[in-house]
């Protein structure tokens, strides 16, 4: 039996896109541990590969990490394809999906179990507020859970915690919380280079400076990888092995929840992603992951950013009243106004702010929407038009 990859400590967080890396030939892509699109190539073996040479150089593993970029399509399509063999190998497989909150994790179950509609699992999880990408890239492997009944676990928690942490630190949280998710281990130095760089690109807000900003950033950041590798243990305690769908800054060169889990106690980790012409490849010391994919990077992998209104919005007794509407916006085009308290939309009646996500969840560019507005006390019909890409 191959002795499987484990994690590698030392590993650092980039930015998918931020590389000067290209392959220009399938041959050189072997040679720099870059992959052909369509084709694996695995961390210390040459050439490229196939699922089934992924599958036995992972033997081993009891957490199987598949990274994304949360709003590109390829992604998705690759996590479900790579879900899918996994399931082959190892038809008691659990998956852990990072855009769930643990307080859902009931909501979670009774979709597995087919006792709610995608719709209702959305709503039940505040999934627009709490995630907010484009439910389409998530549901085929929500499906995958409940046509398969693999046990579906809820690795996030809840924003207001991170902020807390980030905040006031690691002891403003209730005593019996740290207990149980256990203090997180340090940023390595080399993560912690990787955060500067991404905390570089954030707006720091008013009244605070650039280091204290940096200092909260890095302490949320180090909860929450603590707090979905905690997650994730548990769920490698039911059986396994578990397959967690996270963000790929999480997980890279060994960083953020590979770190947490071995401070846990668990080394054996596989950590896979899907690879793009100008990113990091094999060739680096430490490397990236244990595997890559090659995948497209064409039209079909362009980001999916849920559609916008382009208004700030407070929900009133009979509506949602916008308060401001930016330039160019679609609601700018449609004609909406600051004071407009938007009733419906497309025939359906619109109450709660989650009504109208739920609705943009739904459009595509190109569509239009007819909304119902009031305005001075009178009805009228708006029609707003999305761009097409």
């Amino acid at each position: 039996m191959p002795t499987p990859p484990l994690s590698h400590p030392e590993r650092a967080l980039t930015i998918a896109g931020l590389w000067l890396v290209l392959c220009c030939s399938a041959a050189a892509a072997v040679d720099d541990g870059c992959p052909v699109s369509g084709s694996w190539v695995l961390d210390g073996v040459e050439g490229t590969h196939s699922s089934r040479d992924v599958l036995d150089h992972i033997e081993g593993a009891r957490i199987i990490l598949l990274g994304e970029s949360h709003d590109r399509p390829e992604d998705h399509r690759w996590q479900l394809h790579t879900l899918a063999a996994l399931h082959s190998r190892y038809p008691d497989l659990r998956i852990g999906f990072e855009m769930f909150q643990r307080g859902h994790q009931d909501d979670l179950n009774r979709w597995v179990e087919g006792k709610l509609t995608e719709a209702e699992l959305l709503e039940n999880t505040n999934w627009f507020e709490n995630w907010g990408f484009p439910s389409e890239l998530y549901a085929p492997m929500l499906h995958f859970a409940r046509m398969h009944q693999r046990p579906a676990h809820a690795l996030n928690v809840d924003r207001k915690l991170v902020s807390r942490v980030g905040e006031d630190g690691w002891d403003a949280l209730p005593s019996g919380l740290r207990e149980e998710i256990g203090e997180p281990a340090a940023i390595p130095d080399a993560y912690r280079e990787r955060l500067e760089e991404v905390v570089k690109d954030h707006p720091v807000p008013d009244g605070i400076d650039d280091a204290t900003y940096l200092e909260r950033f890095l302490r949320a950041q180090n909860f929450w990888d603590r707090v979905m590798a905690k997650a994730l243990a548990e769920a490698a305690e039911s059986g396994g092995p578990v397959v967690g769908l996270v963000g790929r800054g999480h997980m890279e060169y060994g960083h953020g929840i590979p770190h947490q889990l071995a401070d846990l106690g668990i080394t054996e980790v596989a950590a896979l992603l899907p690879h793009r012409s100008g990113e990091p490849c094999l060739d680096e010391s430490p490397p990236i992951a244990d595997a890559l994919f090659g995948v497209s990077d064409g039209p079909s992998d362009m980001a999916m950013q849920p559609m916008r209104l382009g208004i700030e919005i407070e929900t009133g007794d009979k509506g949602l009243k916008i308060i401001a509407i930016r330039d160019e916006s679609v609601a700018e085009h449609a004609g909406l106004r600051p004071g407009d308290v938007i009733t419906g939309a497309a025939g359906r009646e619109i109450r709660r702010r989650s009504d109208l996500l739920a609705l943009l969840d739904r459009q595509r560019p190109g569509n239009a929407v007819l909304l119902n507005v009031r305005r001075n006390g009178k009805t009228r019909d708006l029609l707003a038009t999305f761009p097409p890409e």
